[in-house]
């Protein structure tokens, strides 16, 4: 019967040892120096950059614009429908040059009605939700994502500045309506800018060490 000495292969009862002067190895699994019985811990993991007040209040402000912005939309749809008369006198136009489609004064009506409903969904979601989508990213400190919304917000002050004059101006509650969110929607959309691109705002997009 073999003898068990805590040495691997073990030795047999009077069998000289293979390697002479070398230690037994003990049982269980090899040790890391300097940690006896231990693993060596793995490394800590780093913690995410703290997100800036300013960027913080600019993702605020975007979903402001987003709601002015469905605002200004059901303005506008509402403003259509309002003038219905003659878009319906359009539509009626349009039709009598096609002689193989019949189509009455209520249908054409209805159909006005349909489109601006459809018009107004498609624009919320689509124009809604991509502001909301980037706002996020935004404030996970994607850059790309804050160079898409000041261009958005860009265009918004562009589009802002002939009401602010005057120019165009319709008579109305919708009109009225229109115009106010409009320049709130501009007004609001500088704001966030202006955030996105302070000093703090710009070292947490572009990942640049923190000024002491």
């Amino acid at each position: 019967m073999a003898v068990v000495t805590g040495q691997w292969p073990p030795q047999q009862p009077g069998q000289p040892d293979s390697w002479p002067g070398t230690p037994q190895h003990p049982a269980g699994p090899p040790q890391m120096p300097g940690q006896p019985g231990q693993y060596p811990a793995p490394p800590p993991a780093s913690e995410p950059k703290p997100i800036p007040a300013d960027v913080q209040t600019a993702f605020q402000l975007w979903f402001a614009v987003a709601a002015l912005g469905v605002v200004y939309l059901v303005a506008a749809l509402l403003f259509v429908y309002s003038d219905r008369t003659s878009f319906v006198d359009q539509l009626m136009d349009e039709f009598a040059k096609q002689p193989d489609v019949t189509v009455t004064r209520s249908q054409a009506e209805q159909l006005l009605v349909f489109g601006l409903v459809s018009t107004g969904v498609i624009l919320t979601l689509v124009l809604g939700g991509l502001t909301v989508l980037f706002d996020f990213k935004m404030r996970k400190g994607k850059n790309w994502a804050r160079m898409i919304l000041t261009m958005a917000g860009a265009f918004t002050v562009l589009s802002a500045i002939p009401t602010v004059f005057g120019a165009g101006a319709a008579t109305g509650t919708a009109a009225l309506v229109m115009g106010g969110a409009g320049i709130l929607q501009a007004v609001v959309a500088v704001g966030a800018i202006v955030l996105m691109h302070r000093k703090e705002s710009n070292e947490y997009f572009l990942n640049l060490p923190v000024a002491r």
